[in-house]
């Protein structure tokens, strides 16, 4: 009888769990609102929740893909494992939030906030994740190949390796980043675009730069050893002793990137090595 009895209540308990998520849902869908809420293994795929407030909620293990979240509320949420496979995330305040493990493959980030968020051994691969801030966000182990940085801020942020799990940056866009001060020892950036970025007090020791177009970017003060710099353009580059480099310029251009000048020279005669 007893065992009956808790049979019983452990049916009921389920019952009231589940009816509580999906209050929660409708709860969201109306109101736009659901602060601290617990949506932990949630289903919210291919939903319309543009400018949602889910600030402190528990989102961890839930399935986001395909939904529009652009302009919502995540700061200090719990997005652990969870999925945003293709998701609208434009403009997301993920200010704090927790996206350890998460999956946002092919999803777009443009002018999202992720400051100090943890993004550790996140997929970012095929991401647009366009003039996005990630200032002091944490990326040790995430994938982002393939991913579209341009005009990304990620100073002072964590993109280093763990000894197995290495940060893939190859082919990724960091065209005018703010790669400042940024831990990138082991990363692989191999064919990656880092034109004007500024990579200023950079660790890149041990890095892989192979075919990396370095172009005008300020590597002033940054660390190289045991770099792979094959094939790399550092063509208008400011070395780490604040010189200007002419390795890779084209017959036509020139950087120069001087104090007081910021513009391309053309030439008609060189090639420099």
């Amino acid at each position: 009888m007893k065992v009956l009895v808790t049979v019983l209540l452990l049916i009921l308990v389920l019952f009231f769990m589940n009816a509580t998520k999906s209050d929660l849902k409708t709860r969201l869908l109306m109101t736009r609102e659901c602060r601290g809420c617990d949506l932990e293994n949630a289903d919210l795929q291919q939903l319309d929740l543009e400018g949602v407030n889910l600030e402190n909620a528990n989102l961890k293990h839930a399935n986001l893909h395909e939904t529009n979240l652009n302009k919502a509320n995540l700061k200090n949420a719990n997005l652990q494992q969870t999925r945003l496979t293709e998701a609208q995330l434009q403009e997301v305040n993920f200010t704090n939030a927790n996206l350890f493990e998460a999956n946002l493959s092919q999803s777009n980030l443009e002018a999202a906030i992720l400051e100090e968020a943890n993004i550790i051994n996140a997929n970012l691969e095929k991401s647009i994740i366009k003039n996005a801030n990630l200032r002091q966000a944490l990326l040790t182990g995430s994938k982002l190949s393939n991913s579209n940085l341009e005009g990304a801020n990620l100073e002072k942020a964590d993109l280093s390796l763990y000894q197995e799990l290495p940060t893939l940056l190859n082919r990724v866009n960091l065209k005018k980043a703010n790669l400042k001060k940024t831990n990138l020892e082991g990363a692989w950036l191999v064919k990656s675009q880092l034109v004007e970025a500024n990579l200023q007090e950079a660790n890149l020791n041990y890095s892989n730069l192979k075919g990396a177009n370095l172009a005008g970017a300020n590597l002033k003060q940054s660390q190289l050893d045991y770099a792979i710099l094959e094939q790399v353009n550092f063509c208008g580059t400011m070395m780490e002793d604040g010189a200007i480099s002419l390795k890779g310029c084209s017959v036509q251009e020139i950087y120069d990137f001087s104090p007081i000048n910021h513009r391309k020279h053309y030439s008609s005669r060189r090639r420099f090595h």
